[in-house]
């Protein structure tokens, strides 16, 4: 009995330990791994964007699914309207409305889920909202070309409009996908997008490797960032017809922006733009080294995320995709 107590006691002793370690090793990484204030707040929270901008006119836009901001310059310059989408984290991209409203372009900068009257997960989102996006455009912005522009989930959204939508001419991504993929609502297995009340077919999750899982459960254990690229790697792989079906395929003639990382932590967009040149020629892809999932001012992690790149590298793809960008709108939108 006395030899069973000790056993006992020690094997709890271990237990403990463990523990505290785990504990210790988790607050650590906390300390390491913080959202970086630029990423901080809820980008679903309609009060955090300020519509106050200099030489810009801001109106809230909220119609039966449309919902977002239309940002229209003191002095409009370029004819047409840019209609852009942040990712997964379901923010309207703001902040590159407000740049590209700075640069005299027409910009309507649109929530897809989360708001009134739209589902509350990125799941099942109906791409025939954009039949009112198309309404609101018919009365409220000048005539001229249409761009969408998208980045990682938007982008998946962008390019899944351009399959439907011959009004579009034309895209911009933004470390982009070459699959339509489950939806974010971890609770059921169903597609991101529906058309006209089916479901768009997609890949699921279930198909990657059982590797994966392990490195996510792991990483959730220690309080690391997630790395997910090797489940989008994996999850075509472990289901090839899947794959083939949820492929997204682009019109003929329509020209599209493609931007990447080499280091992309989140899904493997750089093999995607490489891929999406398969189709067109008319695709034109900037695979910009060392930058991560998302350019700009971040260390290549948020919200409990990999997001890949270091700060410099994500900073110089920002500049540099940034003056792609205005290049390549100024030749798709005339002056007005």
């Amino acid at each position: 009995m006395k030899k069973f107590v000790r056993v006992l006691l020690g094997t709890l002793a271990v237990i403990v330990a463990f523990v505290l370690v785990i504990v210790a090793v988790r607050f650590v990484n906390g300390l390491r791994y913080p959202t970086p204030p630029e990423l901080a707040g809820n980008p679903q929270d309609p009060s955090i964007y300020p519509l106050d901008q200099p030489g810009l006119s801001i109106e809230r836009v909220e119609g039966h699914y449309l919902n977002g901001y239309h940002l229209t310059p003191d002095a409009p310059e370029r004819s047409g309207l840019v209609v852009v989408w942040g990712g997964s984290e379901g923010g309207p991209d703001y902040a590159r409305g407000v740049q590209l409203a700075g640069q005299g372009y027409e910009v309507l900068s649109l929530f897809y889920f989360g708001q009134p009257h739209q589902p509350e997960l990125l799941t099942e989102v109906p791409l025939e909202f954009f039949d009112e996006v198309l309404a609101w455009r018919a009365t409220h912005a000048p005539e001229g070309p249409l761009t969408v522009l998208g980045t990682s989930k938007g982008a998946e959204l962008a390019l899944a409009l351009q399959e439907r939508y011959a009004e579009i001419d034309h895209v911009v991504v933004y470390t982009p996908t070459q699959y339509v993929w489950a939806g974010l609502d971890y609770a059921r297995d169903a597609s991101s997008w529906t058309w006209r009340g089916e479901p768009v077919p997609y890949v699921s999750f279930s198909h990657a490797s059982g590797g994966t899982n392990f490195s996510m459960f792991l990483a959730l254990l220690l309080n690391t960032p997630i790395h997910l690229r090797q489940t989008y790697v994996t999850a075509p792989e472990g289901d090839p017809d899947a794959a083939a079906a949820a492929l997204i395929r682009l019109r003929s003639g329509l020209p599209v922006l493609a931007f990447a990382g080499t280091d992309d932590a989140m899904w493997p967009a750089d093999d995607a733009v490489r891929a999406l040149t398969e189709q067109s020629p008319d695709v034109e892809v900037h695979v910009l080294p060392g930058a991560g999932h998302l350019f700009g001012s971040n260390d290549g992690y948020a919200a409990g995320l990999a997001l890949g790149g270091t700060r410099d590298a994500n900073e110089r793809a920002k500049a540099e995709s940034d003056r792609i960008l205005l290049e390549r709108l100024s030749d798709w939108h005339p002056a007005a």
